[in-house]
């Protein structure tokens, strides 16, 4: 159940009076003692926080060795100096920092329970070495309360932007899966009905014209395995038949592998058979997955009907999660329209917003149907290339720009010849936050094009 906004208020109001009270209730002695300590052992808290942490059950997928000794390690130990200062606490800054760190916590999806672990470890850490020293003229018991009180105060604060952005990101993927449904689901059926026969056909045609072992792609990697991949789980990883496809499609390339070792003619028979059942089926259960769909019509991009990039970062952590499982790597690919400003000086916003449709089609035409195709800004589109590191992802870019520019759309009944693209790709570098990734994007189409208008933020 989703939580009343003004009960959040409310809360967000009661904690900020228990911090105010807290700041002003503690000694000015304890204050500079434990802001001292702090200040010295920072950077010890700090290893030792992480330390705990990646000893944790799948901790390392958000916290890798690397990220750690390279960023994370000097941000701890900045903001525990930072929130322990000798000074009384500037509480709106304060809380300010709290929320945002919360809603990062929620962005990359840290799990709350291992939250709740950093933030015991680092309480202890902290009150450990306030025993171990000599606290002169300071009342170390009041020491002590004021470090425990106000590390779960944070941890309060950091949970109520914490609950709100994981409610706004489940409200998202709803949002999203309502939209995918909303699709031209018997166009969609079509599509993919036509895509996986026609792997069969050309499985079987293999198998009548060669002798040897057949090159196929296995069913996986075909256009069919990995719009199922990529985008049926979006809104079918519910249901019983999702899982059923999946483990078909297993079996299917397993039995793809029997027959590259070129088995006796019986069992090569016999193989085809096993296959032709198995896709029979896939075919069966997929279309018993779109008649349980029902069609809604929700909302996207209204010029261009790509996806609106509010669901930028719902696609993009499905995208991460099957990386961090499967090691199959992925590209954002960003496209900009050339002198956006100036074919609308010259065509008006109508032609201009003619360009940006003709332009969405192509490039919603181009990309494979395990792709995802986005708008981003007035004239910014955004590419998820599956299956596709940087290097092939820029090959498939290249040919997409001189494509466009070898294209004359028509604006009104008359040819507009005028057309390019700028393009930047960039290749998931295993950072857990997809915010990060479209900030990298964003940042190389800015080199690229520094004179372009579009933001993807």
């Amino acid at each position: 159940m989703l939580r009343n906004n003004s009960l959040d208020e409310e809360y967000i109001a009661a904690l900020k009076q228990e911090l105010i009270a807290l700041n002003a209730s503690v000694a000015p002695q304890s204050r500079r003692a434990v802001s001292e300590v702090v200040r010295v052992s920072a950077r010890a808290h700090a290893a030792r926080f992480y330390t705990v942490m990646l000893e944790q059950p799948n901790a390392r997928f958000y916290l890798d060795q690397e990220t750690v000794s390279r960023r994370l390690h000097a941000s701890l130990a900045s903001w525990l100096v930072s929130i322990f200062s000798a000074e009384p606490l500037d509480i709106e800054r304060t809380f300010a920092s709290l929320l945002d760190i919360g809603a990062i916590h929620a962005r990359i999806q840290i799990p709350v329970l291992l939250i709740m672990k950093g933030f015991r470890e680092i309480k202890a850490a902290i009150v450990e070495r306030l025993g171990q020293i000599r606290l002169e003229q300071v009342d170390g018991a009041d020491a002590i309360r004021f470090v425990s009180n106000l590390i779960d105060l944070a941890l309060a604060v950091m949970m109520v932007a914490y609950m709100q952005a994981s409610e706004r990101s489940v409200r998202s993927d709803e949002v999203f899966r309502l939209f995918a449904l909303g699709k031209d689901l018997a166009a969609e059926r079509e599509r993919q009905r036509a895509a996986l026969a026609e792997w069969a056909q050309q499985i079987f045609y293999e198998m009548q014209t060669s002798f040897g072992a057949p090159n196929v792609v296995p069913l996986g990697q075909s256009d069919f395995g990995l719009w199922f991949l990529h985008r049926a789980n979006l809104f079918f990883s519910h249901s019983g038949e999702y899982e059923a496809i999946a483990t078909a499609i297993d079996k299917v390339d397993s039995l793809i592998e029997r027959l590259s070792a070129d088995p006796p003619p019986a069992e090569r028979v016999s193989t085809i058979l096993s296959i032709k059942v198995m896709v029979d089926r896939i075919g069966s259960l997929l279309a018993m997955l779109f008649d349980q769909s029902a069609e809604t019509d929700r909302t996207r991009d209204p010029l261009t009907r790509l996806l609106n990039k509010r669901f930028l970062t719902t696609v993009l952590l499905r995208e991460i999660e099957i990386q961090k499982a499967q090691r199959r790597p992925f590209s954002l690919v960003l496209f900009e329209i050339n002198k956006l400003d100036q074919i609308t000086r010259e065509l008006g916003h109508a032609g201009a917003d003619s360009v940006i449709q003709q332009t969405a089609s192509m490039l919603f035409n181009v990309a494979r149907t395990g792709d995802s195709v986005f708008r981003m800004g007035q004239g910014t589109f955004l590419i998820i290339r599956v299956e596709a590191d940087a290097r092939k992802a820029s090959t498939f870019a290249s040919s997409v720009a001189e494509r466009y520019a070898a294209t004359h759309f028509t604006v009104e009944g008359a040819p507009f010849f005028d057309n390019s693209l700028t393009f930047a790709v960039v290749e998931y570098d295993g950072h857990p936050d997809p915010r990060h990734t479209i900030i990298r994007a964003e940042r190389a189409l800015r080199e690229r094009n520094p004179g372009g208008s579009a933001s993807v933020a």
